[in-house]
């Protein structure tokens, strides 16, 4: 656990320098100024989790400094050290942020008693703000599999879930790799601090760094304040990093200088910020290709596949489905309907392109459509039926591709969408932009 950095500020140097010495000899990190403009150049430099300003100082006073830090860092913890005489002042301090005052001369006892409450209210703030994601998160958080090497994947998390190297979870769209990673976050001596989830293909570059990272206020048009970002969202818990293989370049180079030295800075912002957090990161892609093609940095690739889980498809774990189904159908409106033998027998031959995830949209399309209390085959819509031969034979036939089968799934998803490719994306599970390399890829025309 990192010191807590203290900035002292008092125009008495004799007494300034007997207070950081007394409170670095009790493990505090402590810089010092002696005046409010110097402090304030730290303040804009550093971060700091308490002040301890003097009331009194020459030009800028600890109020105005007071005001003036907190638009710098809302969060800081500010003490007012107060002569008898200004107490009133000091109280008014209070009202516009600050955290307590002592009255001069003190006891330091006194002073490192206050600092210490000072750290854990800082502290207890932060714990708040995550708290209401943590349990929405947590309550949601539920995985189903029975099969063979889907318990090797579970047992394999298990074990590696305290651990705080890096992991990098391969596996198609749709198998479940952010139900993985939150296992990997609720498993392990984490979860109760934040599980933060980024995904990498859903922004643009200049504002995929700024959610990444957070920004300075000033940095870009429309930036009116400081913005903590994901990174320092996650700290003390897990930052899972999704699509890994859309991630720029540009913006690779920045996550693994923080990977490797856990410091960063926000766009905008000459100030390095520390944040100690585990990074589990998930791709669709087979990464060894996308470095060979130069699409990936390989030094950062080898920097998060420190352990690597890979999840299999559903179409090699079908002895999942019956508990996968009955689960799906109970998150419905109507969960007492059941799946008749035949639509079972249809899923069972079924490949599943869009694995769990497009399971259970037919699930919750069966049950929409079915009339009784009975969901039959036709009620599933399953994409193959109604193809030409010509499709089914490409995608039942062993000798075809794995391109060939995207290929049919793909143009088949974007015309049950009409072509809307937001909703085609969401089907399928991938990002709309990369959505549209596949169709570039495959030259797919409406």
């Amino acid at each position: 656990m990192s010191a807590t950095r203290l900035l002292v500020v008092d125009d008495e140097q004799d007494l300034l320098e007997l207070l950081v010495r007394r409170l670095k000899r009790k493990g505090f990190d402590v810089d010092s100024a002696g005046t409010a403009e110097d402090a304030l150049e730290l303040v804009k430099k550093n971060e700091y989790d308490i002040g301890v300003y003097d009331i009194r100082l020459p030009g800028m006073d600890g109020i105005e400094l007071l005001k003036e830090t907190k638009k710098v860092q809302p969060d800081i913890e500010v003490l007012i050290l107060t002569g008898h005489g200004t107490i009133d002042t000091a109280i008014e301090a209070m009202k516009v942020g600050a955290f307590d005052y002592i009255t001069k001369p003190y006891n330091l006892s006194e002073l490192e008693l206050t600092i210490g409450k000072a750290a854990e209210n800082k502290a207890l703030k932060e714990k708040n703000d995550s708290m209401k994601k943590i349990i929405a998160q947590h309550n949601g958080f539920n995985i189903i599999g029975d099969s063979a090497n889907f318990k090797e994947v579970l047992e394999m998390t298990r074990r590696i879930a305290d651990s705080e190297v890096p992991v990098l979870i391969e596996g198609e769209s749709g198998t479940g790799k952010e139900l993985i990673a939150k296992a990997l976050h609720y498993w392990s001596c984490r979860a109760d601090e934040p599980f933060v989830p980024v995904n990498s293909g859903a922004l643009p570059e200049h504002l995929l760094e700024s959610e990444l990272f957070g920004h300075a206020r000033g940095a870009f048009t429309g930036a009116s304040q400081d913005k903590k970002g994901l990174v320092e969202a996650a700290k003390a818990g897990t930052l899972f990093l999704d699509e890994l293989g859309e991630m720029p370049l540009a913006l690779q180079v920045k996550l693994l200088r923080f990977l490797e030295t856990g410091e960063f800075r926000r766009v905008g912002d000459v100030r390095e910020r520390h944040v100690s957090v585990r990074v589990v990161a998930a791709t669709n892609r087979d990464m060894e290709k996308e470095v060979a093609e130069g699409r990936f940095r390989e030094d950062l690739y080898y920097r998060l596949n420190v352990v690597k889980l890979t999840i299999p498809p559903l179409r090699e774990r079908k002895g999942d489905l019956p508990a996968l189904i009955e689960h799906f159908i109970r998150k419905t409106k109507a969960p007492s309907k059941r799946l008749s033998s035949e639509a079972f027998a249809a899923l069972e031959d079924y490949d599943f392109p869009g694995n769990v995830r497009e399971l259970s949209h037919l699930i919750e399309r069966g049950v929409l459509l079915s009339k009784g209390s009975m969901i039959g085959a036709e009620d599933l819509l399953l994409p193959h039926a109604g193809k030409t031969k010509a499709e089914a034979q490409v995608r039942l036939s062993p000798l075809c591709s794995l391109e060939e089968v995207e290929k049919v799934h793909i143009d088949n998803a974007l015309k049950q969408m009409n072509w809307n490719k937001t909703k085609a994306a969401d089907v399928l599970g991938i990002s709309v932009r990369n959505l549209y390399r596949k169709i570039d890829q495959y030259g797919l025309k409406e």
